[in-house]
């Protein structure tokens, strides 16, 4: 099962974040909050596996994201 981890306020910011937590190993998926509005303006949601939860949140802790 998917788990939000963090939310985004753009495409390029859930990409930075996803992309720091893949590096780390887990799997991340990406997905948009509102299905009728434009990709710049949109929020994203930052998933990880429920199994990877706790270690997701804590490399964003550590980030500082």
């Amino acid at each position: 099962m998917w788990m939000v981890v963090h939310m985004a306020r753009s495409q390029a910011a859930a990409q930075e974040i996803g992309d720091c937590l893949a590096k780390e190993g887990l799997l991340v998926r990406l997905h948009p909050v509102y299905r009728s509005v434009a990709t710049q303006e949109n929020y994203y949601e930052v998933r990880v596996l429920k199994s990877e939860m706790q270690e997701a949140r804590s490399i964003l802790l550590e980030r500082g994201l």
